[in-house]
């Protein structure tokens, strides 16, 4: 006789389509006997944040609450890899009958930094946006490998 398995999803009410079959559970508890994890902070590069303040509000709230989840270390339901743009660069996008919106971003070691959001009518990115984003992307590396430096250097004089 076979043996039947029963699977239970959950899709947030906050995203109205998920394209990938990551459909996690939201876990926003606390630790064991502890506080709360704080949320990593997110930087947003360029004009990216007035562009998403930009974005009707419906979907700012489904990006809004999917980069929460980023913050909290959890991988939001519709998160796809970029690697055109570079290593760990994901998006996170939504729809309306509309557009497509998107938020191309990289976590970093103690950041999330938002390169770039934009807003387009088809389903694929265009070569400006992915070219905007590698750029904003190396100025990250180099403000890192920069501040690196700077550290050892500190290090060094004492």
């Amino acid at each position: 006789m076979p043996v039947l398995c029963v699977t239970k999803v959950i899709v947030t009410r906050y995203t109205k389509s998920v394209y990938t079959s990551n459909k996690n559970f939201d876990d926003f508890s606390s630790p064991a006997g502890g506080q709360a994890k704080a949320l990593v902070p997110v930087v947003f590069q360029g004009g990216s944040r007035q562009v998403l303040q930009g974005f009707p509000d419906g979907i700012k709230s489904d990006l809004g609450y999917a980069l929460e989840r980023v913050q909290r270390g959890q991988i939001p339901p519709d998160r796809k890899s970029v690697r055109e743009v570079g290593a760990g660069v994901f998006e996170l996008r939504e729809e309306d009958e509309r557009a497509w919106y998107r938020i191309l971003y990289v976590r970093r070691a103690s950041t999330i930094q938002v390169l770039h959001c934009f807003e387009k009518r088809s389903n694929s990115i265009e070569q400006k946006g992915i070219e905007t984003a590698k750029t904003r992307l190396r100025r990250v590396l180099e403000a890192e490998r920069e501040e690196k430096k700077n550290v050892k250097q500190t290090l060094r004089r004492r």
